[in-house]
């Protein structure tokens, strides 16, 4: 890339950010020198790699080189999604500085001798160009804060797992049975066990979203230590007539000891 000083440059400083990027261990620190990586240097290589014989107004090229940025940026997921290291910092690392390094080159090798006369005029820009460009920045802003804003879920539909697992310890068999509240508000329950050699079992319990409530519930030897059949029903507040969730199994056949 002799005598193309602007492409050196920008190889130099993809280069330089990525590796800072990954080496820094302050996070906050490592965005900053993440951000030139992500948001100009490609798009400034290809850019310049396009357009070799025009000087564009610098406005002009900035809005290009950050829009060709975010294209990159979009179609590098796609490839990292599909290499064996996945979507990682490692990754984007190593995709956005080639990318940078070889749109440098292929600008370099494309290039007329012009003897650096390339680089953008400078002269005062049109006041449409101004406002694309502004508006441009309001967007980009606007779409990083929407990126890390914490939206509310209120209208998020939660929802309840109920579970039944067979157990045996001691000699004595019967079932355990789970209820884990993964809704969006502290939520009352009403459980209720079914049997065949025993009464049924009711239990009334509150739980907070991802909390989790286990009964064990034991059944009675029957002849010959067959298999007991058990049936859990659970019902929510206001709808105590209809059940939410039921589950069935059967307890483990009693060992005879020996």
């Amino acid at each position: 890339m002799k005598g193309h000083g602007d492409l050196r440059l920008a190889t130099a400083a993809a280069a330089t950010c990525a590796l800072l990027a990954l080496a820094v261990p302050v996070e906050a620190l490592s965005l900053v020198f993440a951000a030139p990586l992500a948001f100009f240097l490609p798009g400034y290589a290809i850019v310049s790699a396009i357009f070799v014989r025009a000087r564009l107004v610098a406005p002009v090229l900035l809005t290009l080189s950050i829009g060709t940025s975010l294209s990159t940026l979009a179609l590098g997921a796609l490839v990292l999604n599909y290499a064996p290291g996945g979507v990682d910092g490692l990754g984007w690392a190593i995709l956005l500085a080639a990318v940078t390094a070889a749109a440098c080159r292929g600008a370099a090798i494309r290039r007329p001798e012009t003897d650096g006369k390339w680089l953008p005029s400078w002269q005062a820009p049109a006041r449409s160009q101004v406002a694309f460009l502004a508006a441009t920045a309001v967007v980009a802003v606007a779409a990083l804060v929407l990126a890390f804003a914490t939206l509310p879920a209120d209208r998020a539909i939660g929802y309840t797992e109920l579970w039944i697992q067979p157990y045996a310890a001691g000699g004595k068999t019967g079932v355990r049975v789970g209820v884990g509240s993964n809704e969006q508000h502290r939520t009352y329950y009403r459980l209720l066990v079914r049997l065949k050699t025993a009464g049924p079992t009711v239990r009334r319990f509150v739980l907070q979203p991802g909390e989790s409530q286990v009964l064990r519930v034991a059944s009675v030897p029957t002849p010959g230590g067959s298999p007991t059949r058990v049936s859990a029903v659970l019902f929510r507040p206001g709808r105590s007539d209809r059940p939410y969730r039921r589950v069935s199994g059967w307890t483990p056949p009693a060992r005879t000891p020996r």
